[in-house]
C-alpha cells in the first residue's frame, strides 16, 4: 500500500504541473486554430474575418470534408493574434494588448460559444462567417427588423449539411448579407462585437436537426430528410423575405409552398417558428413589396436597391401570384390562430382574391391570362402565365386555376372565422363555378389526362404535364372515379418513354413541347429548333427532371392508391436528396434541373421550393 503522505504529495505535484502547463499553454500564440468533432469542424486565423474553414454534419457522421467558407483576406493580421488556451478554447486579442481579450471561443461536441468583451480603446470587431454559395446555400432564418439585421434567437441552416440554433445572453441582432452579382457569390453572417452599451455578449451555436418525427425516421434511408427538412426556408437578407434562395429573387408565386411546410414544421428555436418567417414575408407583400411574378417587380434590385418600378410591359401579374399570396396569408392565420392579425390584413387579402377573380373574363368560373396561349402567338413580349415561365401557358391555365381553387377555399374558411358572411357566399360561388368548369375544360379524352392550358382559339395544349395533373388530383378537381385513371395514364406514359430514375426528381412534362408552344427558343432554356421540340427535350423546363412540384405527384399517387409507384418515387427522391444531388453546380450548369441521364441544365444552384417533397414523404402527413 502507498503511504497516504506520498500519494498526497504526488497529487500536489501533478496539480502544480497541470497549472504550470496550462499557464504555458494559455500564452501560446498561433497563426491558426482548428477544432473538429463528429458534428462540425472549424479553423480560425489570426486575421479578420477570422473564420477560414467551416463544415457541418448535423447527424454526427463526420461528413466534414467540404469547406464552405469563401475566404477573403481582411489584410490586418498585423493587428490581431490568436491565443491557444486549450485544445477546445482560443482567444483573439489585439497585438500588444496583454490580457485584453476581445473574443473567446469555447468548442464542444455539438455546440460552440463565442464571447465578446468590450475594450474601450478599440473599435469593436465582429466575427464574420462568409459562405461560398457555390459550396452551400446557407441561410439565416429569423425575424428581421430591418434590411441585413436578424434578431436572435435565429437558426443558421446549411442545406445537405445541417442546422445551428443561435441564442444570446443579451437582446441581440446579427448582421447578414448575400450577393450573387459580379461573381460575388457569398452569404455572410456577422456576429457583432461587444460595445459600450453591451460590454459583454455571448453567442451560443448549437448543432441540431429540425424535422417532424415518425417511426423509422432515424433509419439511414432518411438521412437526407433529417438534414434537409428546413431547406424550403431561405430568407433573402436584403429583402427580408423568403426567396428562391438567400442570394436570389423573392417569388410571389412560390410563397404558398413555404406556407404549406410552415404548418407542419416544429419550432425552430425557443419561441421562433416557421410561421413567424411566413408572417414576416407575407407582411412584406401586404405592405406593398413586389416579388417576381407581380406587375412592377424590379429584377435588378441587387443593383438598384429597389424592388419595384413602373411596369411598361403588357403583362399583368402572373396568374398564379395572387392565389399564392392568398394561400400564404390564410395558412398563417390557420396555423397561428392570430385573429387580430387576420382582422388587420383581411381587406388586403380580400383585394388579392377579388382581383384574381376579375380575371374570369367570360364568367365561366376559370380565370384567364391576358396572353392568348395560342401556338406561335405573336405576343412574345409577355411572359407566360405562371411559374413555368419558358412554356407558353396562357389564357385558361390549368396550373394557375388549380392554385386559385385552393385560395378560394381557404378564403372561405378565413371569412367564416371572421364572420364575413357575404364573402363566404361570394367565394363559395366562385369555388363551385371553378370546380364545375375545371375538369371538363382541361380533360383530354385522347390521352386520358388533363392538358396544361386551353388557348384562346379553343385548342388544348397537352404534353402529359405531370405537375398539372397531380395538382388537379390533390386539390380535388378531378372526379374521384377518374383519379386513378389519370395517374395510371401518366405512369404508363413515363414507362413508355423510359423515365424511371426518380433520384433525379420528376419531369414536368413527359413528351417534348413543340417549338410553337415554347416561349423561350434559346436551346439553353429548353427551346428546340425542330418543330416538335425533340432536339431540346429534357433540358430545363422542356421535360427536364427536378425536385420541383414533386410533392403534388407524391400526394396524387397516394390518393390514387398507387402505393408501389409512390414508394418508387419517394425512395428515389430520398436517395437524390441524401446524395446532395439537387444542390450545387456541375462544370457549367447547376444541379437543380437535369436531363434524364443526369446531365445538369439548372441555373440557380438551389431552388428551395422543391423540398416541399419532404412533407409528402412523412407517412404521417395527412
Amino acid at each position: 500500500m502507498i503511504p497516504i503522505r506520498v500519494s498526497l504529495k504526488n497529487i500536489w505535484i501533478i496539480l502544480l504541473f497541470q497549472t504550470f502547463a496550462s499557464s504555458l499553454f494559455a500564452t501560446e500564440k498561433a497563426k491558426n486554430f482548428k477544432y473538429s468533432s463528429d458534428y462540425y469542424s472549424i479553423e480560425l486565423l489570426d486575421k479578420s474575418p477570422f473564420v477560414r474553414s467551416f463544415s457541418v454534419d448535423a447527424l454526427g457522421k463526420k461528413m466534414l470534408s467540404r469547406n464552405i467558407i469563401k475566404w477573403k483576406d481582411g489584410g490586418d493580421s498585423i493587428n490581431f493574434e490568436l491565443l491557444r488556451i486549450s485544445e477546445s478554447e482560443v482567444a483573439i486579442q489585439r497585438k500588444g494588448a496583454i490580457k485584453k481579450t476581445e473574443w473567446s471561443f469555447r468548442f464542444e461536441q455539438k455546440k460552440f460559444v463565442l464571447t465578446s468583451t468590450y475594450q474601450p480603446e478599440n473599435i469593436p470587431t465582429g466575427i464574420n462567417f462568409i459562405f461560398d454559395k457555390h459550396e452551400n446555400h446557407a441561410t439565416l432564418l429569423g425575424l428581421m427588423p430591418e434590411r441585413n439585421k436578424t434578431q436572435l434567437p435565429a437558426v443558421l441552416h446549411f442545406p445537405d449539411m445541417g442546422t445551428f440554433q443561435i441564442v444570446s445572453d443579451q437582446k441581440a441582432e446579427i448582421a447578414s448579407d448575400a450577393n450573387r452579382k459580379n461573381k460575388s457569390n457569398y452569404i455572410s453572417v456577422n456576429f457583432p462585437g461587444a460595445d459600450k452599451t453591451q460590454k459583454n455578449i455571448q453567442y451560443t451555436l448549437s448543432c441540431t436537426s429540425i424535422y417532424p418525427k415518425f417511426p423509422g425516421v432515424e433509419d439511414e434511408k432518411f438521412d437526407g430528410y433529417r438534414r434537409n427538412y428546413l431547406n424550403i426556408f431561405q430568407v433573402n437578407p436584403r429583402l427580408q423575405v423568403i426567396a428562391n434562395n438567400s442570394c436570389s429573387d423573392p417569388c410571389a408565386f412560390t410563397l404558398f409552398l413555404s406556407s404549406m411546410m410552415a404548418l407542419k414544421t416544429p419550432p425552430l428555436v425557443n419561441k421562433l417558428t416557421a410561421l413567424d418567417l411566413l408572417r414576416m414575408s407575407i407582411e412584406r407583400y401586404l405592405n406593398g413589396m413586389k416579388g417576381y411574378g407581380l406587375e412592377g417587380y424590379n429584377s435588378d434590385w441587387e443593383i438598384t436597391g429597389v424592388i419595384s418600378k413602373p411596369d411598361t410591359s403588357k403583362h399583368d401579374s402572373y396568374l398564379d401570384s395572387y392565389p399564392s399570396l392568398v394561400i400564404s396569408a390564410c395558412n398563417y392565420i390557420k396555423g397561428s390562430n392570430d385573429l387580430k392579425w387576420a382582422k388587420k390584413y383581411y381587406p388586403a387579402i380580400k383585394f388579392w382574391m377579388d382581383d384574381q377573380m376579375k380575371r374570369d373574363h367570360d364568367n365561366n368560373g376559370l380565370v384567364e391570362d391576358k396572353r392568348s396561349g395560342n401556338s406561335g402567338a405573336d405576343d412574345q413580349s409577355m411572359r407566360p402565365a405562371n411559374w413555368w415561365d419558358t412554356i407558353g401557358f396562357g389564357h385558361e391555365d390549368a396550373f394557375s386555376n388549380a392554385i386559385t381553387y385552393d385560395a378560394l377555399n381557404l378564403m372561405i374558411l378565413t371569412a367564416k372565422r371572421l364572420n364575413k358572411k357575404d364573402d363566404v357566399t361570394t367565394f363559395t360561388k366562385y369555388a363551385n363555378m371553378l370546380r364545375a368548369s375545371y375538369f371538363k375544360t382541361f380533360y383530354n379524352p385522347e390521352t386520358g389526362v388533363l392538358a396544361g392550358w386551353k388557348s384562346k382559339d379553343g385548342k388544348l395544349h397537352d404534353y402529359y404535364f405531370l405537375y398539372v395533373n397531380s395538382m388537379a388530383v390533390y386539390y380535388n378537381l378531378v372526379p374521384e372515379d377518374k383519379v386513378k385513371g389519370v395517374m395510371e395514364a401518366l405512369w404508363k406514359k413515363m414507362e413508355a418513354v423510359g423515365f424511371n430514375d426518380f433520384s433525379l426528381g420528376v419531369p414536368g412534362n413527359i413528351v417534348s413541347i413543340h417549338r410553337a408552344d415554347y416561349f423561350h427558343h434559346d436551346p439553353r432554356w429548353g427551346g428546340g429548333e425542330k418543330e416538335d421540340g425533340s432536339d431540346a427535350f429534357q433540358r430545363y423546363e422542356n421535360g427536364g427532371a427536378s425536385l420541383n412540384w414533386s410533392y403534388f405527384t407524391l400526394k396524387a399517387l397516394q390518393k390514387a392508391g398507387m402505393k408501389h409507384e409512390f414508394n418508387q418515387v419517394a425512395d428515389g427522391i430520398l436517395m437524390g436528396i441524401k446524395k446532395g444531388d439537387f444542390q450545387g453546380f456541375c462544370e457549367l450548369m447547376a444541379k437543380d434541373w437535369k436531363t434524364w441521364s443526369g446531365e445538369c441544365w439548372g441555373y440557380e444552384g438551389f431552388l428551395c421550393d422543391g423540398y416541399l417533397a419532404l412533407l409528402a414523404i412523412n407517412p404521417q402527413d395527412k
